[in-house]
């Protein structure tokens, strides 16, 4: 099952163990982090194109309306995977690193379960909403477009789970590949045949076209996971380990939902405000922007097991240096994204609709473009909190941080439009990502960030500690 991408190597000056199998060397962990970059950028052109094409098939109403749809499902999928899709990334490496692929498999199996139980409750409570007489009167196609959503959040949350669990496995490449590249390419190519066809479509038709092309994506993986879970000889987990298993369900539940629930929340928030024409354009410039934080977001997927397995192992000084590493090379990536942003920013959005080339919305993309860019220099300081046992904190700080940032959100969006939008989203995300780097430095001695690259270049980063120290 592992798509391993480069050999593993022991701790200087120890033999090799369970404990620092899990780790990559330097070198392997960059090509790693190269082939998900590779991956996310592919990922990222397949969604900028997937959106292109709906809007192709989509008039200007019914792309705002699928564009709200979208996000909500979105919003949605974030809190209904129970943070599982973290929990393993967490786990998986601590207990396989220790040798102890009982409890490893024990805690998958109970992962499987409790995002499962998440999935279904939050999709039929979104079909209930559908039924409310009160919600959705100025839209005749809100039942409709609920159910659709439905059906488009389970699909996103799970396949956001079964991506972490074989990333977790260090199977890096079979864990990226069907949610990030197959399903947006079949989507595409879908969508082009409807439109040589010269077929219009709704936004209700195009969510569950997107969301049962994912679901088809999926399922090669999903039978892996299943049964290699179901196979294997799987420990009973202690109560201890259930407790842990509980807690930390509980921080990272939180805090892998609320960041990117902001960003959906914003769409909404112009659709409610603005109207739907609004809310497509902020759509556009949001998932545009997220070009921005590609090269970190593609090296995070193989940092995550090698954050957990080098911290629990004693190595900071390990974790300190590959995360100030991904933030030096994912903010050169992000200014050269945030410079085009700035020359051809009407292009960009022209590509989608041609009412989308404004001043006012190629600013809007340059600000969000800025606070993903400082974002992105604070390094993976969220993959780094969620598995240092630092969950509590975070998701402290993210709490006070967006509930400030959207109160805002909707008080700038009604008086300044989508700028007002953009600064306050902006601003919550260049908020919260510091905070987030004056907790690691203060509890765990680690800054994530670009600073923290000459820190350890001259020695006053921690050294390793002994195992299981925190």
């Amino acid at each position: 099952m592992k798509d391993n991408s480069g050999d593993r190597e022991a701790a200087p000056g120890a033999a090799a163990s369970p404990a620092t199998d899990m780790r990559m060397s330097i070198t392997a962990l960059a090509k790693s982090g190269a082939v998900a970059g590779i991956i996310k950028l592919a990922s990222a052109g397949l969604s900028f194109l997937m959106f292109v094409a709906v809007a192709m098939v989509t008039d200007e109403r019914q792309f705002g309306l699928y564009s709200a749809t979208y996000a909500g499902a979105s919003l949605v999928s974030f809190f209904a995977s129970v943070g599982q899709q973290s929990t393993v990334l967490r786990f998986w490496p601590q207990y396989a690193g220790l040798g102890d692929l009982g409890s490893a498999h024990g805690l998958m199996a109970r992962a499987i379960l409790v995002a499962l139980a998440g999935l279904v409750a939050t999709s039929l409570l979104m079909i209930v909403v559908g039924f409310l007489p009160f919600v959705g009167r100025g839209a005749p196609e809100w039942l409709p477009l609920c159910v659709a959503a439905a059906v488009l959040s389970f699909s996103l949350g799970w396949s956001e789970f079964t991506s972490g669990a074989f990333r977790a496995k260090n199977a890096l490449i079979s864990g990226l590949l069907p949610r990030d590249i197959i399903w947006r390419a079949a989507t595409i190519v879908a969508v082009l045949v409807l439109h040589v066809l010269h077929v219009k479509m709704s936004a209700v038709a195009a969510t569950y076209l997107t969301a049962l092309l994912l679901i088809l994506s999926v399922v090669p993986q999903t039978v892996l996971l299943v049964r290699d879970t179901a196979r294997a000889d799987r420990g009973r987990l202690t109560e201890g380990q259930k407790q842990e298993f509980k807690t930390v369900t509980l921080g990272l539940w939180g805090v892998t939902s609320l960041p990117p629930a902001l960003g959906q929340v914003s769409t909404l928030l112009v659709a409610m405000i603005l109207g739907p024409e609004a809310a497509g354009a902020i759509f556009v410039a949001d998932r545009t922007t997220r070009f921005v934080t590609l090269a970190l977001n593609g090296i995070n997927q193989a940092l995550a097991p090698q954050i957990s397995a080098a911290f629990y192992s004693g190595d900071r000084a390990h974790v300190q240096r590959i995360t100030s590493l991904a933030a030096l090379g994912g903010s050169a990536i992000a200014l050269c994204v945030l410079a085009a942003f700035w020359i051809f920013g009407n292009l960009i959005l022209s590509i989608f609709n041609t009412a989308y080339a404004t001043p006012t919305m190629r600013a809007t993309l340059v600000i969000f473009g800025i606070g993903a860019t400082f974002g992105t220099a604070c390094g993976p300081i969220e993959i780094l909190l969620q598995l240092t046992g630092l969950q509590h904190a975070l998701f402290k700080v993210l709490v006070v941080v967006n509930i400030v940032g959207l109160c805002v959100t909707a008080v700038a969006t009604y008086y300044l439009g989508p700028i007002g939008a953009a600064l306050s989203i902006a601003g919550t995300v260049v908020a919260w990502t510091a905070f987030g780097v004056s907790i690691a430095r203060r509890r765990i001695g680690i800054n994530p960030s670009i600073l923290g690259l000459s820190l350890d270049r001259i020695g006053l980063v921690p050294q390793a500690l002994p195992r299981g120290r925190t």
